[in-house]
């Protein structure tokens, strides 16, 4: 004895198999949960010095932009126009977005030693000053390379910038070089230095918070608090984008990177200096190498660009540094909080479809029955329907055609009646049995470049006897030359006879219609399109955005017994769009509707142009 039916039993045991599958999920989720996160701390931390290294490498363009902007040109140096510079350097001030220059210095040799002259802007010129004490270090330093300037010291680095953050400042030696007869190596000639007095303030209130926002700025603020921190001390703090940033942050922090570049980690490009820059004597010089070349004043020599970057500084284990921690405590905090997060909505949803699950399968199983059983009642009473109709349509021919001798008018009406109705439910059982193979995606188009004034031609002689019988006259503007559209024409043929009938059947009482087809251009291209306008009933603003889904149909049409299934528009556009083609209407209540077919137009060959223009399509009446 079965205690259970065969269908139930199936049903528990896939129930079954399913739970042990959740459960066996579950376990898994929470395994590679771990990994997961394990992996998304990886990546936050490669992110987090991806951002780090995008405000170091913004700061130091900052910095390189200045050496760009201040470096005085090969003429200016050797022609020592000082002028000239002064110039030069006050256009440089003008154009910069932050005020990061406090005071421009010259350090050059004098009559009585090396004196240290400072940019008058007022005076458009250089006055000299004693040294400040804030950069007496600078002097001490450098102080040296005057000695004897034909021949400086041989760590002078002629084209790089150096910055001293302590200051801070920058420092550019100032030298010429000349290749002179068949020397191999250039005479180098030192002529002083450059300063640019650093506005710390202006750094620490404006660059870094900017920089700082682009860095690690994001739609809900940063989500790492970020320091600037100044030599080796944590005390030192130049900027945060947190006052309530904690000590621990600074000194056990996510990550942690020097702001400065380092030269030594540089590969020098050696092959690609332009064949007018001024040699570089780190550099080795060519077999043959080219004439020194003076740059005009306004143009800074492109052997200069090259010593712009990396900046180096004085001291690269005591530099500023950048450092970064997640706000909420660290990355490895951030990341379990996200696990917790994730696992307790997996485990939540895993826990409501192990609830629901026997009754998903059983409502599932019950509907796909109910579906099958459905389509299977909609094509077999089709099937079994229209070979009675077929008889009742051609009985009513016949009747209506006088072909059974009958030639009075009520045998004539009758016939009629038959025959309409009959073709009413043909097209209705059509209209049902193409709407399930549109669902069923069994429809099937013999796609080929057609015109579309054929097209049009035919559906207008399929329906003529309609349009006939209805009273109605159609006005024809059929374009010549048009190009083909690549479409199955009797498919199309059925839209337009679908859109004439359904033009007929919710006529006024004006029985007009009006066919357009041309060309337009687009967004979406060159198109051809074909119109179908009437003077009818018009479609309401309450119906327009509804007429083109399945089964709907108007107040209006229910109220006046106007037949239909609802099926009519929605195949036209299903239709049109398995073709690449589209409709829109335009319509106004009592005005009539105009429905406009779209197609990408193809291209036309030298033999359709020709067929093309041999064909008559006058406007004319039907």
């Amino acid at each position: 004895m079965r205690l259970l039916p065969k269908s139930t039993l199936s049903s528990i045991t896939l129930i079954a198999l399913l739970a042990v599958i959740l459960i066996s999920l579950a376990v898994l989720q929470y395994r590679w949960s771990g990994r997961v996160s394990e992996a998304e701390q990886e990546r936050m931390h490669t992110s987090l010095l991806a951002s780090m290294n995008q405000f170091r490498l913004q700061l130091n363009s900052e910095f390189q932009q200045l050496g760009f902007l201040f470096q005085p040109n090969a003429d200016v140096i050797s022609r020592k126009d000082w002028a000239q510079y002064a110039a030069s350097c006050g256009i440089a001030l003008d154009g910069l977005d932050y005020d990061l220059v406090r005071n421009v210095y010259l350090w050059i040799p004098g009559q009585a030693g090396p004196q240290l002259l400072r940019l008058n802007r007022d005076l458009e010129g250089f006055e000299v000053i004693e040294w400040p004490a804030r950069i007496q270090n600078i002097r001490n330093r450098y102080n040296r390379f005057f000695a004897n300037p034909s021949r400086p010291a041989a760590e002078i680095r002629p084209f790089i910038w150096a910055i001293h953050y302590r200051v801070p400042l920058m420092i550019r030696p100032l030298v010429t070089a000349a290749l002179a007869g068949n020397t191999s190596s250039p005479a180098v000639q030192f002529a002083g230095c450059v300063l640019l007095d650093l506005n710390l303030e202006t750094i620490r209130e404006e660059l870094f918070p900017e920089l700082a926002k682009k860095s690690f700025g994001g739609p809900d603020g940063f989500m790492y608090h970020v320091a600037v921190v100044g030599g080796s001390d944590p005390g030192s703090i130049l900027y945060k984008s947190d006052s309530k940033m904690s000590i621990s942050a600074l000194t056990d922090p996510d990550a942690k990177i020097s702001l400065m570049e380092i030269p030594r980690n540089r590969i020098r490009a050696r092959g690609n200096r332009p064949p007018n820059a001024i040699p570089d004597p780190e550099m080795p010089l060519e077999a043959n190498p080219p004439a020194f070349t003076q740059f005009p004043p306004e143009t800074p020599p492109p052997g200069g660009m090259r010593g712009m970057g990396p900046i180096p500084f004085e001291d690269q284990n005591a530099s500023w540094s950048l450092v970064a921690q997640h706000r909420k405590g660290s990355l490895e905090a951030a990341v379990m909080d996200v696990r917790r997060k994730n696992l307790a909505l997996s485990f939540g949803s895993l826990l409501l479809l192990s609830l629901s699950m026997a009754l998903i399968v059983v409502s599932a199983r019950r509907a796909q029955r109910f579906a099958q059983l459905q389509m299977d009642f909609v094509a077999g009473i089709s099937h079994e329907l229209r070979t009675p109709l077929t008889v009742i349509c051609s009985a009513g021919d016949n009747l209506a055609e006088g072909v059974t001798g009958n030639s009075s008018d009520s045998a004539r009406k009758y016939g009629k009646l038959i025959r309409n109705e009959g073709r009413n439910l043909t097209r209705m059982i059509e209209q049902t049995l193409q709407f399930a193979s549109l669902q069923h995606g069994r429809g099937t188009y013999n796609m080929q470049p057609e015109s579309i004034n054929r097209i049009a031609e035919v559906a207008l002689k399929q329906t003529k006897p309609l349009l006939e019988e209805a009273g109605f006259s159609v006005e024809k503007s059929l374009a010549t030359n048009l190009p083909p559209i690549h479409v199955d024409s009797s498919a199309l043929s059925r839209v337009i006879q679908n859109l004439i009938q359904n033009a007929i059947k919710y006529s006024d009482k004006s029985h007009r219609l009006i066919f357009r087809t041309f060309k337009t251009d687009s967004k979406r291209g060159s198109e051809v399109l074909l119109s179908i306008e009437d003077e009818g009933m018009g479609i309401s603003g309450e119906d327009l955005p509804h007429i083109f889904e399945p089964f709907y149909r108007s107040n209006s049409a229910g109220s006046l017994q106007i037949r239909g299934t609802g099926l009519g528009l929605h195949i036209v556009r299903e239709t049109l769009a398995a073709m690449g083609g589209s409709i829109d209407v335009k319509t106004a209540p009592g005005k009539g509707s105009t429905f406009t077919i779209h197609f990408p137009s193809q291209p036309i060959s030298s033999e359709e142009t020709a067929s093309n223009s041999n064909e008559d399509y006058p406007d004319h009446a039907v």
